[in-house]
This record gives C-alpha cells, sequence and structure tokens, in this order.
C-alpha cells in the first residue's frame, strides 16, 4: 500500500505546473519534454510576431522553427531577470531571424525618402486588434516592418537604423509614412 501511494505522489510531483526556472533548467539538461513545454508555452505569440513580421505564413513558420532552434541552442546564455525575461529574450530572437530573412531579398526593403506628413494616432476604441493588425499586413514591407518595431515591439528609431541598417531619420521617416498610410487605410474602412 505505501508503495502505491509513493507513486501517486510522484504522479501529482511531475504533473504540478513547472515554475519558470525550474522549466529552464530542465530544458539546459536536454529534457524533451520541458523543451516541448517551452515551446508550447511561446509558440503562439511569437508565430504571430513572425507572420506580422512575413506575410508568407510558410516563411513565417519556417522563421518561427530557426529562432526556436536558436533559442534551444543558446538558452545557456540566456541570463533571468524576472517572470517576462524569457520572454522578451525569446522574442528578440525571433525579431532578428525575421530581420535576416527579410534582409535577404533587400528588394522587399522600400525607402521612401519624400517628404514627413505628420499624424495624430487616434484610432477608435471599437476597432478590434485583428483588425487593426490585418492593416497593418497591408502596408508595404518597410513600412510594416518599422511600425512594428517602433509601435509593436518597442524599439527606439536608433535601434531600428542598428538593425536594418538605415539611418535614423529613415527609420522616422518610414514610420511617418506607415502612420499615414494607416490612417488612409482606417479612412478607406470606415474607422475615422
Amino acid at each position: 500500500m505505501q508503495r502505491s501511494g509513493c507513486e501517486m505522489h510522484l504522479i501529482i510531483k511531475t504533473n504540478r505546473p513547472l515554475d519558470l526556472l525550474e522549466l529552464i533548467r530542465r530544458c539546459l539538461s536536454d529534457s524533451p519534454d520541458a523543451q516541448k513545454l517551452l515551446f508550447e508555452k511561446f509558440v503562439t505569440p511569437m508565430a504571430r510576431l513572425c507572420i506580422r513580421y512575413l506575410k508568407d505564413h510558410d516563411v513565417a513558420q519556417d522563421v518561427l522553427m530557426e529562432g526556436f532552434m536558436k533559442v534551444f541552442d543558446r538558452l545557456k546564455h540566456f541570463e533571468y531577470r524576472g517572470e517576462h525575461s524569457l520572454g522578451m529574450w525569446i522574442r528578440k530572437i525571433m525579431v532578428n531571424e525575421c530581420l535576416m530573412m527579410l534582409r535577404k531579398d533587400r528588394t522587399r526593403f522600400i525607402y521612401v525618402t519624400e517628404q514627413h506628413i505628420e499624424v495624430n494616432e487616434i484610432v477608435e476604441d471599437h476597432i478590434a486588434t485583428d483588425d487593426i493588425l490585418a492593416l497593418i499586413d497591408h502596408l508595404p514591407d518597410g513600412y510594416r516592418m518599422v511600425f512594428n518595431l517602433y509601435a509593436i515591439d518597442g524599439y527606439s528609431h536608433k535601434e531600428i537604423a542598428g538593425l536594418l541598417d538605415i539611418s535614423e531619420s529613415a527609420s522616422r521617416s518610414q514610420l511617418t509614412h506607415a502612420r499615414s498610410k494607416l490612417k488612409e487605410l482606417l479612412r478607406k474602412h470606415g474607422w475615422t
């Protein structure tokens, strides 16, 4: 009887949710179950991120998988700095993977040097996030990348310039044009 109680205890113990540090430790010891849990925890938001940058779902899927391979390969270098630090670290790897894919085909970049148009971004509360993301998806690649990096992922123009190998003023210009185009799309769909 005591043995069956012990077995029951082991089952309960292994089925309890792992805290993040324990999950990382198990991933570092090459536990396939832990790696699967880590993947499942972050795959959906990272897939959305990749699709935002890469429009093509097949390419986004490839970049997502490549990104997770890098996550597991580089996990030993990760420094835990709080509850959200792992997600932010993985996000940075995925953004970099997306940008590297886009750099392979430089023709996707559209750098417009037209004069700036200031736009106040006022979006009605009734517009769904999915609708806004769909509109962002219709932006030209250069506009979309800078908009995603700046407005959604929180990068500065200096950081964007370094990531995309452009000037800070080109980053600002791309953002201005992206905002202008989004405003136009919002008007076109009757949301402003």
